[in-house]
């Protein structure tokens, strides 16, 4: 017997707000330990150095180095390491020139929340 079941909810932001509205505006907003000040994007609840509740946020630059892309069914992603934070995030970026090694984040479209690296522009 099949049964198909659909779910519709709202999770709350709750602790990740500060990082969620820095999305929408195209914003990378990481999470610090006070104790070692060590910034995390995408935002860890506890340090994994300190073992002690991240406790402040601070706003990077945006700029990313990227790690590594792929090309799926739903367009390009890559792996990309933000400027002034540890760890890595998977981001859109079919607007990125497939030999870019940086890019900055960015707020796209209507609708549900999309991010994108922009290639950034050579003086």
């Amino acid at each position: 017997m099949k049964h198909r079941i659909s779910l519709d909810y709202d999770l709350a932001e709750g602790w990740l707000a500060p990082w969620t509205q820095g999305l929408r505006k195209g914003e990378a907003v990481a999470s610090r330990c006070s104790a070692c000040g060590t910034a995390r994007f995408p935002p860890l609840r506890r340090c994994p150095d300190c073992r002690v509740p991240s406790d402040g946020w601070v706003t990077l630059s945006g700029r990313a180095t990227v790690v590594w892309r792929t090309t799926g069914a739903d367009g390009d992603f890559v792996l990309a390491q933000f400027e002034g934070a540890d760890g890595a995030a998977v981001l859109c970026a079919d607007h990125l020139p497939r030999d870019a090694a940086m890019g900055r984040l960015r707020a796209s479209g209507d609708g549900p929340l999309a991010l994108e690296l922009e290639a950034e522009q050579t003086k």
